[in-house]
């Protein structure tokens, strides 16, 4: 009906509720009649009103003509689709626009309307009918909006609940749930660089560990193996009750007595991190020398190495820094990200483009230095750098979160060698966002550097890291 329209233009120039009914219902077969239908089972939230369920096409139409709220309009579509299974009719609609009634606008203000369930979201998004970079566009449109808790709500709406009520290693991230449970006494530890916890309500009584980040060096030549920097944890909830979270740097490895000589220390693995705005990156500990060597360097996190024989100390794993204008910002961008995998990962539709995860974790620490022949004992290796947690709940409720540097190695334990401390590993960054339900509490917090290695003398000691940052402030959230 009506084939070749492509807009609706009332007759006489003006525009009023009387002018837009007519002007689209005019075409045959249709009639004034079943407009008021509409109308009336918009206004009663009543999809049994219907003439016909190929009205549904001019739902947007008694909105234009002020005879209906957008609020009863959303909530009109969502009981049509979640309770009278409508969504793929209502979702060609939106992705053909039918007389240009179901413009991007249109559908970008349903889709944040509260009375548009964060279900009957997901249900649409993930409908054949509605095009890869059409669902991307409505991810994007809430969460550059602020719309948080309803982008958590339509992400989650499809998936299960979890509980942890034993030890677990997780290798799957992000892990999206409708909520997320870690039982009292329990450890759910992290196999990846980065752990994402999606949920609308997340509940953590245990622990979450992440050691996982920045390679640490192997020991060689008599200079000790640099620690692990500490991993990412990403929160991403409504309520987050954020229980005990740990990403610390590992300590770096003792100097040992070398089974052959000539090995020149390894540098620590890299790490990465996510800051807003005048937040920086903690600097290692620098090792200390051994004899006509240098002391392992330190770099933004990870511990430098100590001296050796031979060798100087490894260099602390170097660090790429990611820096937002702001908290929302960097939310913004993050949900970007984590909503592009949903759409490719649990969806099935393939934007053309996707914003890539953001990824955050701690920097290795230097190998210590090593020796020129067998049975001598190198430098103390370098600690690993605290890693990175990021919470965001429009409610949060204060826990315990430890993102501390790992100590530095000791070095030349034999007594005849003089051999140097590994440097420690810095501090790494905590960021808490909260919406308008606030930070409830308390946090408890460790962001402090690692210690130096001893030295076979006092003089010879490593160097502490710098302290990490704690950095807790509101953002808009809009819905």
């Amino acid at each position: 009906m009506g084939a070749g329209f492509s807009t609706v233009t009332p007759s006489g120039g003006s525009v009023n509720a009387t002018s837009v009914a007519q002007a689209v219902w005019s075409y045959t077969p249709r009639s004034l009649t079943d407009i008021q239908n509409l109308t009336v089972a918009i206004q009663n939230n009543d999809p049994n009103i219907l003439t016909a369920i190929s009205d549904l096409q001019y739902v947007p139409v008694p909105y234009y003509a002020g005879q209906a709220s957008l609020t009863q309009v959303a909530a009109f579509i969502d009981n049509a689709i979640r309770n009278y299974g409508l969504v793929n009719p209502i979702a060609n609609f939106i992705a053909n626009s039918p007389y240009n009634l179901w413009t991007t606008n249109f559908v970008a203000s349903l889709a944040a309307n509260p009375y548009l369930s964060g279900s009957s979201l997901n249900m649409l998004l993930s409908n054949v009918y509605i095009p890869a970079n059409y669902a991307q566009f409505l991810l994007y449109y809430l969460a550059q909006n602020y719309y948080y808790n309803k982008w958590i709500e339509t992400v989650t709406a499809s998936a299960p609940s979890i509980t942890f009520s034993a030890n677990a290693t997780i290798s799957t991230s992000p892990l999206i749930a409708q909520s997320i449970t870690i039982a009292s006494g329990v450890t759910v530890t992290c196999g990846t660089t980065t752990c994402f916890f999606i949920a609308q309500n997340f509940n953590n009584y245990g622990t979450i560990l992440n050691k996982t980040g920045g390679a640490g060096t192997p020991g060689q030549s008599g200079g000790g193996g640099g620690g692990g920097g500490g991993g990412g944890i990403a929160v991403i909830a409504i309520t987050a009750v954020v229980g005990t979270i740990e990403v610390p740097g590992s300590t770096g490895g003792e100097s040992f007595a070398a089974s052959a000589g000539g090995n020149a220390p390894y540098a620590g693995g890299a790490g990465v991190f996510v800051v807003v705005s005048g937040v920086s990156i903690a600097l290692g500990g620098t090792g200390a020398p051994g004899t006509g060597t240098n002391g392992g360097i330190p770099e933004p996190n990870g511990g430098g190495g100590g001296g050796g024989d031979e060798f100087s100390g490894g260099t602390g794993g170097a660090s790429t820094l990611n820096v937002f204008s702001s908290g929302n910002a960097l939310l913004t961008y993050m949900l970007y990200g984590i909503g592009d995998w949903w759409l490719r990962n649990v969806v099935g539709h393939a934007p053309a483009t996707s914003t890539p995860l953001l990824y955050f974790y701690g920097s290795g620490g230097g190998g210590g230095g090593g020796c020129s022949a067998s049975s001598q004992y190198g430098g103390g290796a370098g600690g690993g750098g605290g890693g990175e947690v990021i919470i965001y709940g429009y409610s949060v409720i204060a826990g315990t979160v430890d993102a501390y540097g790992g100590a530095g190695g000791t070095g030349g334990l034999d007594g005849s060698y003089i051999g140097g401390g590994g440097g420690g590993g810095g501090g790494g960054i905590i960021l808490v966002f909260y919406g308008p339900g606030g930070l409830s509490g308390t946090m408890n917090y460790n962001v402090a550097p690692g210690g130096g290695g001893a030295g076979s003398t006092s003089s010879l000691n490593g160097l502490a890291g710098q302290t990490g940052v704690y950095f807790a402030t509101s953002v808009t959230v809009n819905g």
